[in-house]
């Protein structure tokens, strides 16, 4: 997922799960010529097992995008021919190669011979409705070297609309010998469990059901292998979550676009939440760290009262003495081309209530936002 799935993010899902299987963002294949220290393949030592995303329709030139990701560390790379958006699949990338199965083959093939670490590839049930060749196309990747597929349950034409076909996963997985993960419409265990059952599907690959919920694969993986349905987190639990993302974020990518970034996951984080709405307005107006500690602060008093501030400020205290020997580190170097240097601010400790907070409200140690971004 674009702009989600950065080392802030699987270092979340990571430390909740730390055994699952993980994905970095889309690189573009043909802008690592460029930039092949792009740091959307950064990876963090405790990342494994990792996987690095490439995107393109050369052959060559993933192949020579394989070479880097392998040398970053990927333990598999995984070849995206399923993206629906227009501005890759007009230039021949992802889900446009499932018009050219030949092409696809050839990459696969060549991605193969060049690294040592296993290919996957994820790709959907065909074009439209009129050109639903997932079997076929799939039994080509298996040839050419594919060492195991991911199959979303939708054509390219419905990008993310209507209900996801599962019944033509399991025909790709009957007709394959490699592993095949199922993908499409999983927004809970119970979802996981009867893509699993229906298809009979290997393993479960969860994309849009994680955006503001990066503990559902933890709850997944309990599910499948306990059959023990976890309970989710209370409001207050999802809250420090979101702002553990938020301040992450800021560290790594500097107060400008970690906070720009920060916006659209707030927002996630806090649907569902009873009374949320204006917070969430506020959210997505963000500038600095403090303005989202405040906010969020505000939230959970709302949702827990005084009690759930109280363990709300505590745990952002206690994150940021853990996370503050270098703040703002990183350069902001996406796959966009941010040029500017980061901020290298410090995300200030905030103070833990007292008996002088009012109720509704706490103490900050620093008198306005402007000095803290």
């Amino acid at each position: 997922m674009a702009g989600v799935t950065d080392i802030v993010f699987r270092g979340l899902i990571r430390k909740m799960d730390p055994g699952c299987m993980l994905a970095t963002e889309m690189v573009s294949s043909r802008s690592l010529q460029q930039k092949p220290e792009s740091r959307l393949m950064d990876l963090a030592p405790d990342e494994n097992p990792i996987g690095i995303q490439l995107f393109g329709h050369e052959p060559e030139v993933m192949a020579e995008a394989a070479v880097l990701a392998q040398q970053r560390g990927a333990d598999f790379v995984d070849i995206n021919m399923g993206c629906p958006v227009p501005k890759i699949t007009n230039g021949k990338d992802g889900a446009a190669l499932m018009r050219e199965p030949a092409l696809a083959a050839e990459i696969v093939r060549s991605v193969r011979s060049a690294v040592s670490v296993p290919v996957t590839v994820k790709f959907r049930l065909g074009w439209d409705e009129s050109h639903k060749n997932c079997i076929e196309f799939g039994e080509r990747l298996e040839e050419a070297g594919a060492c195991a597929v991911t199959v979303h349950g939708r054509t390219r034409q419905q990008r993310y609309a209507g209900v996801a076909d599962w019944s033509l996963i399991g025909g790709v997985k009957r007709a394959l010998g490699i592993p095949v993960f199922g993908n499409g419409d999983v927004f809970s265990p119970e979802d996981a469990e009867r893509m699993l059952s229906s298809t009979g599907c290997d393993g479960v690959a969860v994309a849009r059901g994680t955006l503001g919920n990066p503990w559902l694969i933890p709850r997944i993986t309990s599910y499948i292998e306990t059959g023990r349905l976890d309970d989710p987190p209370d409001v207050v639990d999802k809250l420090i979550c979101a702002v553990q993302h938020a301040l992450g974020l800021i560290k790594y990518k500097g107060v400008r676009v970690g906070t720009n970034e920060s916006r659209r996951h707030m927002t996630h984080y806090t649907k569902g939440i009873p009374r949320s709405a204006p917070y969430r307005n506020r959210l997505t107006q963000i500038v600095c760290a403090r303005e989202v500690v405040d906010i969020l602060a505000e939230l959970a008093y709302e949702a827990a009262g005084k009690e759930g501030r109280d363990r709300f400020l505590t745990s952002v205290e206690d994150y940021d003495f853990e996370n503050s020997e270098h703040p703002g580190e990183g350069n902001s170097q996406g796959e966009g081309g941010f040029e500017s240097p980061v901020d290298r601010v410090s995300v200030f400790p905030v103070a833990k209530p007292d008996n002088t907070v009012q109720e509704g409200g706490y103490a900050p140690t620093h008198d306005s936002c402007h000095q803290s971004c």
